[in-house]
């Protein structure tokens, strides 16, 4: 592969990558025996992988395309870290025609992250809303466990249904879910808080396609969140047009933009390196579905060094966390009025 930067400025970037004529017609030739698996059944006939019959197959084109677009992840990454680019925006890809036996060319077009000077990210002046619990919050949860088990106000009865010897084992067990459902509710107000406050002392710009493609982002994750035909029953009910909800998630989009490029750019300023038991930590500790529970740190990393990018989204991901914290331990902070946690609507796991 060659890498040649053909326009550059500090807002975009358009660079060339050519990928060599065997490289090309290796990944063609693999997905041409995919996608015509079972068309050639004579014994006598001509293998699958015969560049005669690849070049006159009538879906070549589509073939080819989908070809490049199994492999150019892995270049457009390997491009990005030799021109040391920063997108903020995924990029516009512009292929020529891809021809066996030449190489593949392609242009890409990205956005690139400004340059943030930051006015303070030590210090911050934050107030936040701590989240405490009550007696009343765990009477109340205790009372909502008794109408729902249909014990009323025999605790004999209700305990025969729990796995507990006795009211006060299960009222502890209630506060101590509580307090932990509060101190997480506290250490969030605290980080929205604080970052906030950065975004507040550190005005950045924002270029309207990075926010287009947040927006489109969210939308996209609620979507699937909820089911594409809920989502468009949501719609209909609501009287929104899909324009109606882009405008309507706008502003946290813009918020959520803003607090990516300065988390960022604090830890550029402060050096915040990852390193590889962050990796490893980070890896360990995330959702994995039942299969992949079983499997081995080695393995994890593996699956994902085998997806163009991910192990970068991931090195940026801990970065900006390292980031976050770092601000909050160095922010002086302010409680407000505490609110309690049954007030903040949470309902504990049952």
């Amino acid at each position: 592969m060659t890498v040649t930067m053909l326009q550059s400025s500090e807002e975009e970037a358009l660079f060339k990558i050519e990928i060599d004529a065997d490289t090309i017609e290796d990944a063609i030739t693999k997905e041409f025996v995919k996608a015509t698996e079972g068309e050639n059944k004579k014994p006598q006939g001509l293998p699958l992988s015969n560049r005669a019959m690849m070049a006159n197959h009538k879906e070549l084109d589509r073939i080819a395309a989908q070809a490049l677009n199994n492999i150019l992840p892995s270049y457009y990454m390997g491009a990005l870290k030799e021109l040391d680019l920063t997108p903020m925006s995924y990029p516009k890809i512009m292929p020529q025609e891809t021809k066996l036996g030449e190489p593949c060319v392609v242009k890409i077009q990205v956005t690139l992250e400004p340059k943030i000077t930051l006015e303070k990210c030590e210090g911050l002046e934050a107030s936040y809303v701590p989240v405490v619990v009550t007696e009343d919050d765990v009477n109340q949860q205790m009372q909502g466990m008794r109408q729902q088990r249909g014990a009323g106000d025999d605790d004999e009865k209700l305990l025969e249904t729990l796995p507990f010897d006795s009211i006060e084992a299960f009222a502890a067990e209630i506060h101590s879910s509580l307090v932990s459902m509060a101190q997480e509710k506290t250490e969030l107000n605290i980080k929205e808080a604080v970052i906030s406050k950065l975004i507040e002392m550190n005005p950045c710009p924002l270029q309207d396609e990075a926010v287009d493609q947040q927006v489109a982002l969210q939308i996209h994750q609620f979507r699937q969140k909820v089911g594409g035909k809920r989502f468009e029953e949501y719609l209909k009910s609501t009287h929104r047009s899909i324009e109606d909800v882009k405008k309507e998630v706008r502003p946290e989009a813009e918020f959520t933009v803003r607090k990516n490029l300065l988390l960022a750019a604090v830890a550029q300023t402060q050096a915040l390196d990852v390193t590889e038991e962050d990796i490893k930590k980070t890896i360990l500790q995330q959702k994995n579905s039942i299969m992949d529970m079983a499997l081995d740190f080695e393995t994890r990393l593996k699956r994902m060094e085998e997806t163009p990018g991910a192990k970068e989204q991931l090195i940026h991901s801990i970065r900006l966390k390292k980031a976050t914290d770092y601000i909050v331990d160095n922010a002086i902070l302010t409680e407000e009025k505490p609110v309690r946690i049954l007030d903040e609507q949470t309902q504990v796991p049952q």
